[in-house]
């Protein structure tokens, strides 16, 4: 499955817009399946991007079979940060040709912590 970063950020919206902590079982986002938006919570959980509950094999404990998702972690908050301004994201899309599930994270992160320092004259 292929990662969608537009599909990331609308995540991370979501979360940081809640009110509440606990955790979420099954998240449901309009227009996209359950299924591709499970993989994406288990993704950005390994990414540090998301707080929340591991669910693992009963077998070993090493295998990740699910995640419930509670919040942002700190470095969730701050990719959100790098990419909330309408500027910054738009220059983010034109500067990487538009597609951003074809670009590593640590680059999108890389380019939108450019383009901000830019708008605050850094």
């Amino acid at each position: 499955m292929k990662r969608d970063m537009e599909l990331v950020l609308k995540i991370l919206k979501y979360f940081e817009e809640r009110e509440e902590i606990s955790v979420v079982s099954c998240l449901t986002l309009p227009g996209y399946d359950d299924r591709v938006v499970a993989y994406h919570v288990r993704r950005m959980y390994e990414g540090g991007l998301l707080d929340a509950e591991a669910v693992t094999s009963s077998r070993t404990e090493t295998r990740l079979i699910n995640v419930l998702p509670f919040g942002l972690t700190w470095e969730g908050h701050e990719f959100l940060d790098s990419m909330r301004n309408e500027t910054v994201l738009n220059q983010v899309k034109q500067r990487l040709g538009g597609a951003l599930s074809e670009v590593p994270y640590t680059l999108i992160r890389e380019v939108a912590l450019a383009f901000g320092r830019s708008l605050v004259g850094l």
